[in-house]
């Protein structure tokens, strides 16, 4: 069992997040940010009142919680748990096993601590598609809805541009805004085209993790696959890809929407793999006619 413990000011509140100069803080009022302990390890997390289950988000790889917040802020209504997983973020780096079914126990372990511990919906953006598959496996009882974004079943894909992900496979552009300026076409494609200035803003939200810590997700994702379950999820499920994304190719989603049992697939005209950052009013008013459609009116 998880053992979770928060940390709270001496007026009772969580602690608010205090980001260094590498990242900007977080920008909106409703949520509350503080930190807990969960096995162990001293996790980053915000949250949203809303309405509903909540939607836990599990982020790309490297990646702190505020590259989600255009997100959202455009999903409104909705009750949304956000985290930093170890080492990114301001959440603590930690040396384990890294496979994906130990962060599925942190971020639900998470949940726990936080007071929901019943039913909620996931959502995963590029890594944390591999992490939101491993928890609707993990915990079927729990998983109502599966949201996949800018994601693939794992190490068995449809593989991207060797270009895109040769620089993935270090964590430098979020250490250099000049190289995430410079690269940001190449490895995300989409939206980053020709905008040095959407790469320069991105980048400047972002957060440099601890190094072993994305080498550890990479570890973990190597050895990550979806393939001979995916059809054992019984959850709806909502696959957004977009149409230039150099990382994962619409390849990836048609397989996932072919081997979900109940599945619903979007493509995002001009999407790369940033899109839910950078078109989020239209990616969040595909996933709120997703979780309307396919939530039972006596829960709504």
């Amino acid at each position: 069992m998880s053992s979770a413990r928060t940390e709270r000011s001496k007026s009772g509140r969580p602690l608010r997040a205090r980001l260094d100069r590498h990242a900007a803080p977080v920008s909106s009022g409703a949520l509350e940010v503080g930190y807990l302990h969960v096995d162990g390890v001293r996790l980053r997390y915000a949250r949203s009142e809303g309405t509903g289950d909540p939607i836990l988000m599990c982020n790309g790889i490297g990646a702190n919680f505020e590259l989600l917040l255009p997100f959202v802020e455009s999903l409104k209504g909705r009750r949304i748990v956000l985290f930093d997983v170890p080492g990114c973020g301001q959440s603590e780096a930690s040396l384990f096993w890294p496979t994906l079914k130990r962060y599925a126990k942190f971020a639900v372990g998470l949940l726990d601590a936080l007071g929901h511990t019943g039913a909620f919906s996931v959502a995963g953006v590029s890594w944390g598609g591999g992490l939101a598959q491993q928890i609707a496996r993990d915990y079927p009882d729990r998983v109502k809805h599966l949201i996949l974004m800018a994601t693939s079943p794992g190490i068995l894909m449809v593989p991207g541009r060797i270009s895109a992900l040769l620089l993935m496979m270090s964590p430098i552009r979020y250490f250099s805004p000049r190289f995430m300026a410079r690269n940001a076409s190449t490895i995300y494609g989409g939206e980053m085209r020709g905008h040095l200035g959407r790469a320069a803003r991105y980048a400047s939200k972002a957060r440099p993790p601890a190094v072993h810590a994305y080498f550890q997700q990479l570890y973990a994702i190597f050895r990550f696959t979806s393939l001979p379950w995916l059809h054992k999820l019984k959850c709806p499920a909502l696959i957004l890809c977009g149409d230039d994304d150099p990382l994962i190719r619409p390849s990836n989603a048609y397989i996932l929407a072919a081997l979900l049992r109940d599945a619903k697939l979007h493509f995002i005209r001009g999407g790369g793999h940033l899109f839910l950052d950078m078109q989020s009013d239209e990616t969040a008013r595909v996933v709120e006619q997703f979780l309307v459609e396919k939530t039972p009116s006596t829960q709504r």
